[in-house]
């Protein structure tokens, strides 16, 4: 947002961080690789109190906008099926070519301000306050203005090790100092409630409330789902190619395949991320609705019944307990066998038709009770947040105030894995950075005169210069 405004003609940009570096939440997403957008972009991939404003920003930033916007950064696409990741794999070139064009365009940037009120006024606009970090003595712990330190933030790692060893051998006291600014405009970018460990904290809810915006119901989304089952002991550690599918009564609300991570509380892994949200509206709710795995994603019901008879056959000479060796790890089919007590001792061919159907029902359909979702500490973004409908899309821009604008997570739209939510809040950011940028036609008109009098003193008639 801020490359944007300044790129869009806004004379002066002040970017507000109170992390002691930019983009610290950035370059640990996705793993540390950063898949920043999709080629199969559509308004189903998100969700929101009110999607249906979704496919207008997708109209002015789709992923072949994101694209081009990034490789005119630097970033060439590396492609993994419609996943798309910077070709260097890593999350951070992102940052620091993102915080080359800050440094290039000379947006002043000034870290370890932790903005604690926000208030605006017709005549002066928004009022900030805080508090900031600085070395006791009275120096800021980072700010652009000074060259050097820009140096070392943008490009260095040389000089960021130089400036840590001599901090290991001179030891740097801290203090919290007040600060105060003062803007017309005013772009909130704050991020959600997700990942506390890299800095969230949710702060910007507040202020939007006391801006006069409303927050809706704030939850963790794309996290792990947990259960009181104990068997899940058992599994810890299993990883396992699965098709879920989430039933409301009969109906079926989402059903995906993929590779299932079985934990110590439940279940992890990008397939069980993408259902949290329904599971959680669903246990809120408290309606009835069932969750069910099946190990045998490639197979049909009836292939795999005639499949467990046939195995029967073949391993008839073995032991019950070698029944699933070979097919699942070890641990997971200890899980089965303790839930149909199967009989792990009796030669296989001494086993009955049924017993064997029932294992295989169990493979084919296996309950999974959900207790709770993941919390904020385990979440990848936040659902919820400032209400749609308030805002002007394209610009992101308040309907409630022309100066202030939104972008990002603080939004009340979340999407699926897959880039989906990196996208969201580059393509916010950027398109809300254009609009902040623009004069407006306020503006534009109270410096006709004085722009009509300076053309005329260079010798242009009044009628040319209007």
């Amino acid at each position: 947002a801020a490359i944007e405004a300044k790129r869009a003609g806004a004379k002066s940009v002040l970017l507000v961080e109170k992390q002691s570096c930019l983009g610290k939440k950035l370059s640990q997403t996705g793993n540390g690789r950063a898949n920043y957008t999709n080629l199969s972009m559509n308004a189903n991939a998100y969700r929101s109190i009110h999607p249906e404003y979704i496919p207008s920003f997708l109209k002015y930033f789709d992923s072949r906008d994101a694209l081009e916007y990034f490789k005119a950064l630097g970033i060439y696409p590396k492609f993994r099926g419609d996943y798309v990741y910077p070709y260097s794999d890593q999350a951070k070139s992102m940052v620091q070519c993102l915080e080359n064009a800050l440094h290039n365009l000379g947006v002043e940037i000034c870290l370890q301000h932790r903005v604690e009120a926000i208030s605006w006024t017709e005549h002066e606009g928004f009022f900030i306050k805080g508090k900031k970090l600085v070395q006791k003595g009275g120096v800021e712990s980072s700010s652009q203005k000074d060259k050097d330190s820009d140096s070392a933030l943008v490009f260095g790692n040389k000089e960021k090790k130089k400036k840590k060893e001599k901090n290991k051998k001179e030891k740097v006291e801290w203090e919290e100092k007040e600060f105060s600014l003062q803007g017309r405009k005013l772009l909130i970018a704050t991020g959600g409630l997700a990942m506390e460990a890299l800095g969230a904290s949710g702060e910007g809810y507040e202020i939007a409330k006391n801006l006069s915006h409303t927050v809706s119901n704030l939850f963790p989304s794309l996290v792990p789902i947990y259960t009181k089952e104990d068997y899940v002991k058992l599994w810890a550690g299993v990883r396992v190619d699965v098709r879920a599918g989430l039933y409301k009564e009969q109906d079926l609300i989402f059903q995906d395949e993929g590779e299932l991570q079985c934990t110590d509380y439940g279940i992890s892994g990008i397939i069980v991320f993408q259902m949290s949200r329904l599971v959680h509206r669903l246990l809120q709710d408290k309606a009835k609705f069932s969750l069910e795995l099946s190990f045998l994603p490639k197979f049909e019901e009836a292939e795999a019944k005639n499949y467990f008879l046939k195995r029967k056959e073949l391993l008839e000479r073995e032991k019950g307990d070698a029944f699933l060796l070979g097919l699942f790890p070890e641990k997971l089919s200890q899980v089965l066998y303790e839930r149909t007590a199967f009989p792990l001792k009796q030669k296989i061919q001494d086993i009955s038709d049924q017993k064997i159907l029932e294992l295989c029902q169990l493979c084919l359909h296996f309950p999974f009770l959900p207790e709770r979702i993941g919390d904020f500490q385990r979440a990848q973004c936040t659902a919820g947040g400032v209400n749609l409908s308030e805002i002007f899309i394209p610009d992101f821009q308040s309907k409630k105030n022309p100066d202030l604008y939104f972008a990002g997570e603080i939004l009340d739209v979340d999407g699926i894995c897959g880039g989906y939510n990196l996208h969201f809040a580059f393509g916010s950011g950027i398109l809300a950075g254009r609009a902040m940028g623009k004069k407006n036609a306020k503006e534009m008109h109270l410096m006709k005169e004085d722009f009509i009098t300076g053309a005329m003193k260079l010798g242009h008639t009044e009628e040319k210069a209007n």
